[in-house]
């Protein structure tokens, strides 16, 4: 984390240097150079070297706390805008052959996915490839590779979804090896992806179960008020028919706007309400191509 802040650190450090300057200049009362103890110089020194490293620890810690009150601004406030603002120029100095590069890249990409920008969302990520990264992380291709999939998804290109997807299934296979959390959280990934794409292609046997979970224990606006926005198109599809399945979805759609934060979520959401009918149908042409229809 430090290394998105750190000019902050590299300030602490400098901090820190000159109060054991002080400290050391203080416990010799002046006398350093001159001293009749022939280790004064070194005492000295030996100060300001604990100051650098007190101070960086301490530099560490704020630098810490600063990107978690940042993340707080996406992940807590809902606040996409704000957080592009505050951010994107921040990641842009960090060198982008590490892997906080790359997780940045990742949160700025949600950022405008929930602002409805996918194309930006897209840009921001697709030229990443964590397997050549200098600090080659596991969860960093995970989290990418995912974020993809998921573009994807919402892009309504079931098919390039479907290649994330199966790049998702081979990290989980590494990570049984060697990261058993990280296996279980792609595991659910996939089983959500999975889900999301059987559902928007009105599919009899979607778990649609499973993504009213994924709606009830979400602490995550953004990603609570996505599901919520896929759950509703969903049981919309089948609302000619089913009068409940019409009513959930509206059910859901009102939630959605109930709490306003400038998200796309909310203007689809909008639109629903005023024209239900208006909904993405998949369906195949004579020839087998996807024909995806508003």
């Amino acid at each position: 984390m430090i290394v998105y802040y750190k000019w902050m650190a590299n300030l602490m450090m400098a901090v820190g240097a000159v109060l054991g300057a002080v400290m050391g200049w203080i416990h010799f009362g002046g006398n350093i150079l001159n001293n009749e103890n022939k280790t004064a110089v070194f005492v000295f020194a030996l100060f300001i070297f604990a100051g650098i490293i007190v101070f960086r620890f301490v530099g560490a810690i704020v630098a810490s706390k600063k990107i978690k009150q940042v993340q707080g601004i996406l992940y807590t406030e809902a606040d996409p805008k704000r957080f592009i603002e505050t951010f994107e120029p921040v990641n842009s100095k960090v060198p982008h052959n590490l892997a906080e590069y790359a997780n940045g890249q990742n949160w700025i990409s949600y950022a405008k996915e929930a602002l409805g920008d996918f194309d930006g969302a897209w840009d921001a990520i697709k030229d990443l490839k964590p397997n050549e990264l200098k600090i080659h992380a596991l969860t960093t291709s995970a989290l990418i590779v995912n974020q993809k999939a998921n573009l994807q998804i919402l892009k309504r290109d079931y098919e390039a979804a479907a290649f994330q997807i199966e790049d998702l299934k081979h990290l989980k296979e590494i990570s049984d090896k060697r990261a058993k959390m990280l296996a279980g959280n792609l595991e659910q990934q996939i089983k959500v992806h999975e889900a999301r794409i059987a559902a928007a292609k009105g599919m009899e046997d979607t778990d649609i179960k499973y993504l009213e979970e994924e709606i009830q224990y979400a602490t995550n606006v953004i990603y609570k008020k996505e599901m919520q926005l896929e759950v509703a198109e969903y049981y919309l599809r089948k609302g000619n028919t089913d009068r409940e399945s019409y009513h959930k979805a509206m059910q859901l759609l009102e939630d959605i706007v109930g709490n306003r934060n400038g998200l796309y979520t909310e203007k689809r959401a909008d639109e629903l309400i005023k024209n239900p009918e208006k909904l993405f149908t998949y369906e195949e042409d004579n020839d087998g191509f996807v024909v995806i229809r508003e």
